[in-house]
């Protein structure tokens, strides 16, 4: 008996569908930046410049990314630079924190690049996107831009895909419930 109604149960849980990412949808937005100088530096005649910078997106997005980064300034004008930092605010209304690190490339004043978006908490666990920025400068340690992004989320990390209308689902039995339903069973 009690194999039987184990089968039964296999049967009737493999037939229920178990969530997966969801499909990667384009968000965009915009982003003012403001930038503190921490250090500048020289080598084999590139300028180093070591700086925080403080960012506030809109969009999709929206909230402040606090980040430390470099930016590499070559003789010919062109610059490469590297940032990570911690994002505070929300995501199509849910909030939470997300790391966003981005990398750009540009000459004088303009720029374009990559934002890798993950490692979310709160109500942003589960939210990954990646996808291509552009920027202007505003001011010597100022700048303005757009970002384009490919989103997804892990529905069974996030509450942020019921937002978005997609499908969640994820079946996890407690052990404790698991127990008190098989001792049940003779």
């Amino acid at each position: 008996m009690k194999t039987a109604l184990l089968a039964l149960l296999a049967l009737t849980l493999l037939s229920i569908p178990f969530a997966h990412a969801t499909t990667p949808i384009t968000v965009t937005g915009t982003f003012t930046a403001s930038f503190t100088v921490l250090s500048v530096t020289s080598s084999d005649g590139n300028t180093i410049i070591r700086v925080t910078e403080i960012a506030t997106l809109s969009g999709f997005f929206t909230g402040t990314r606090i980040a430390q980064g470099s930016e590499v300034i070559h003789p010919d004008g062109t610059f490469n630079a590297h940032d990570s930092g911690i994002f505070t605010g929300t995501a199509n209304g849910l909030a939470g924190t997300l790391v966003i690190t981005g990398e750009s490339n540009g000459i004088g004043g303009t720029g374009s690049g990559d934002f890798i978006v993950g490692q979310g908490a709160d109500g942003l666990s589960g939210v990954h996107a990646q996808g291509p920025f552009q920027f202007t400068a505003t001011g010597p340690t100022s700048t303005t831009g757009t970002y384009s992004v490919q989103f997804h989320a892990d529905p069974w990390e996030n509450s942020l895909t019921l937002k978005l209308g997609l499908p969640i689902f994820f079946l996890q039995l407690p052990e404790e419930f698991e127990r008190s339903i098989f001792s049940k069973i003779p």
